[in-house]
């Protein structure tokens, strides 16, 4: 066997192979012996046609089953002997048996990039400083004593910490968010930060059997996208206005939270959940920094295949979510880049870990299981059991890998206060 490798564009080769006469002979003759082993043709008991009767009724047919076994058999091995390392499947064309008896075929394939080293000198991350204010610790032992209240009806005009009941009837619409013109016993919470702003400036002062109408334009980057930058008149009802008694902070109501014994442990073990917090959230922050500025440092070719794979994921769970009518087209237009620096990140973080010898344990992949256990409150032999069966230990070890790349990069990275 002959083959020929051509460079075609930065990741296309293709492979023109030939297969010797007499190897072609050899498969022929086996294969029209196999045909006649099981012909069954008028005349004849099984098997015992002539030959030549089998070659001038099956040769075509016989040509085309050599034909793919050649391929099948070959390829890889031209693959291997040529140490590709393919990035797709071969696109085959141009099969021919020669008048000689040879047979040629030609493959075109993409092949993964060439990464000699990665590059990861002078990365710059972005962050915080990991600091918990009092004020921020007084906010959750707040929120905290709200969920803890008792709730009763008043009769009297709804203040700013007060709970409101009330119909609300949409007078205008001409964005046609809403599906509905009538909202019956809904609650606006008053103390709540997040209460849109025209609420809190027209609802104090009402009490029960009160109805007034007011204009709301929501913020552009409003949390819920069906109203951001929607403009809509409310009549509003007032139905009950609700005020809250809050229990006293004391040890005892520390020890009804399940966190602490007395205040001072509560408050410690929320300044504790908010640490982690906000460690986590600039975790998250320098893991996006360092994937973006590795990927700019290394702008390896990515193979197309790869991509289009890619978007063909991306698509599949648009439509198991919301239905095959959803534009193809565009979810592959808005999801490209993404899905090209989520590749040549993938490429970049497993040549890195080689680069620099990073390995995931046995001891790494047993505590995360432990971690697993113990958020889910099973053994860490349940735990095992259950992501061998359901197949993530892969993906777990995949997750840890990235984490110790990410901790090495941040590790070797300058990092800056954001500019206030």
């Amino acid at each position: 066997m002959k083959a020929e490798i051509k460079q075609v564009e930065q990741l296309v080769r293709e492979l023109s192979v030939e297969v010797p006469a007499e190897t072609v002979s050899a498969k022929m003759e086996e294969k029209l012996r196999d045909v006649r082993r099981n012909a069954s043709l008028k005349g004849f008991r099984k098997g015992k046609a002539p030959m030549n009767m089998i070659r001038s009724i099956y040769t075509d047919q016989v040509k085309l089953d050599v034909a793919e076994e050649i391929i099948k058999s070959t390829y890889p091995e031209v693959v291997r002997e040529h140490t590709l390392k393919v990035a797709s499947y071969p696109e085959v064309k141009e099969l021919k048996y020669e008048d000689d008896g040879r047979f040629t075929y030609t493959a075109t394939v993409e092949v993964f990039p060439e990464i000699e080293k990665v590059n990861y000198e002078n990365l710059t991350l972005v962050g915080d400083e990991i600091e918990v204010k009092d004020e921020e610790v007084d906010e959750v032992v707040e929120m905290i004593r709200k969920r803890a209240a008792e709730v009763r009806e008043v009769d009297r005009e709804a203040g700013l910490s007060d709970l409101v009941a009330m119909d609300i009837d949409v007078l205008s619409d001409p964005g046609k968010v809403l599906d509905t013109d009538r909202f019956i016993d809904s609650e606006v919470d008053l103390s709540n930060k997040l209460t849109v702003k025209e609420f809190l400036e027209h609802i104090p002062g009402l009490k029960a059997g009160d109805v007034k109408e007011f204009d709301v334009k929501y913020d552009d980057d409003y949390p819920d996208k069906v109203f951001a930058g929607a403009e809509l008149k409310y009549r509003v009802t007032v139905k009950a206005v609700k005020e809250r008694i809050l229990p006293m902070v004391t040890d005892e109501f520390a020890r009804t939270t399940g966190q602490g014994e007395t205040v001072l442990e509560l408050r410690m073990k929320i300044r504790e959940q908010l640490t982690n917090q906000k460690t986590d959230e600039r975790n998250r922050g320098f893991k996006n920094q360092v994937i973006q500025q590795v990927c700019e440092k290394n702008a390896v070719p990515i193979p197309k295949a790869m991509v289009s794979e890619y978007l063909n994921n991306v698509v599949e769970n648009f439509k198991k979510q919301y239905g095959d009518e959803v534009g193809e087209a565009e979810i592959r237009k808005n999801y490209e880049a993404m899905g090209v620096m989520n590749i040549r990140w993938n490429m970049l973080m497993h040549h890195l870990a080689r680069q620099e010898n990073i390995e995931v344990l046995q001891s790494d992949t047993e505590n995360l299981i432990n971690r697993f256990a113990e958020n889910y409150k099973t053994t860490p032999e349940k735990a095992r059991e259950a992501l061998a069966k359901s197949g993530n230990i892969a993906d777990l070890k995949e997750s840890i890998l990235e984490d110790k790349v990410i901790d090495f990069l941040v590790g070797k990275a300058s990092v800056t206060k954001p500019e206030k």
